[in-house]
C-alpha cells in the first residue's frame, strides 16, 4: 500500500502521528514533517514538491547545523545512490495532508501538482480554520464536476 505523508504544526502532526501514520522508509526518510517557527520556506517546500535528485539523506534537520563529518552512524545510515528527497517525487506516498496555512506559503507548488497521485488534501490546524475559497486543489475538482463554477 502506499503511505500518508503529513506536513503542519506540531499539534496536527502529532495527531495523526498517534494515529499511526507515522513511518520511515529504507532509506530513513520520514512521511511527516513538524513545521516550526525556525522552519525555512525552503525546507518545507523541498518536503513537499523535492528539488529532483539529492545524494543521500542527510543525518540532522535543517535547524541542527551541519551534518556530522567522517564515518560513524551517519555514514551508515547514508544510502550510495539519489533518493528523491519530496513527498511528491516519492513512489510510496499516495496522500499528502499539507495544513491550509502551510498551503498558503507554498501555493505555486501545491498548485502546480496535476497528477492524481499522491493525492493533496488540505487540513485545518488548530490556529488557522479551513477555508474552501483558498483551496486550489478543491477548485479544481469543482471544475470537474461544475465548469461555471471556476468563474
Amino acid at each position: 500500500g502506499k503511505l500518508i505523508a503529513v506536513m503542519g504544526d506540531e499539534g496536527a502532526v502529532t495527531g495523526f502521528l498517534l494515529g499511526g501514520i507515522g513511518e520511515l522508509d529504507k532509506h530513513r526518510r520520514p512521511n511527516f514533517l513538524v513545521v516550526e517557527k525556525e522552519t525555512s520556506l525552503a525546507e518545507i517546500e523541498e518536503t513537499f514538491r523535492g528539488g529532483g535528485e539529492v545524494p543521500g539523506v542527510p543525518c540532522r534537520s535543517a535547524t541542527q547545523g551541519p551534518p556530522s563529518v567522517g564515518g560513524g552512524l551517519c555514514a551508515a545510515l547514508t544510502p550510495r545512490f539519489p533518493v528523491p528527497r519530496g513527498f511528491l517525487a516519492r513512489e510510496d506516498v499516495g496522500m499528502i495532508l499539507i495544513s491550509q496555512a502551510l498551503a498558503e506559503q507554498i501555493r505555486p507548488a501545491v498548485a502546480a501538482h496535476a497528477r492524481a497521485l499522491p493525492a493533496v488534501l488540505e487540513i485545518p490546524s488548530k490556529d488557522h480554520p479551513y477555508d474552501p475559497a483558498r483551496d486550489s486543489v478543491l477548485r479544481r475538482a469543482r471544475g470537474l464536476f461544475a465548469p461555471d463554477e471556476l468563474r
